[in-house]
């Protein structure tokens, strides 16, 4: 589901749907619910395409992020891929994610902000 929708802003902003283009978009979505980092979907994308650079899988986020069909987040020195842009938290436990949706408690926070929230991390400490 959300690859579609990519692809389909990705069309109508006039951006070529290459073949590379298209496997980063599905292995995005496959790895989504994990938050992966940008060095995971760069090894799997590396598998079929071999000579992609990391400079292109970049500046390829970029264009995802500035369009708002994904967001980063650094988490252990890793830039990682947020697929759900609507309002949620992340709940952080030794480097993986996990997405809370409670709209309550996101509204309890912008109204104590008095601003937008995107989504907020939580870091869960282990005893």
């Amino acid at each position: 589901m959300w690859k579609e929708k990519a692809v389909r802003v990705l069309k109508e902003k006039g951006y070529k749907l290459t073949p590379q283009r298209l496997k980063m978009l599905e292995v995005i979505e496959e790895l989504g619910p994990s938050h992966p980092s940008l060095n995971e979907v760069f090894k799997r994308l590396k598998e079929e395409f071999p000579t992609l650079s990391f400079s292109t899988l970049y500046s390829n986020v970029m264009t995802l992020k500035e369009l708002g069909l994904i967001e980063t987040l650094p988490i252990n020195d890793e830039t990682r891929i947020e697929i759900n842009t609507k309002p949620h938290m992340n709940l952080i436990e030794d480097a993986k994610i996990v997405d809370i949706i409670d709209p309550e408690i996101i509204k309890i926070i912008e109204e104590k902000l008095k601003k937008k929230v995107k989504f907020v991390n939580v870091l869960v400490e282990n005893e």
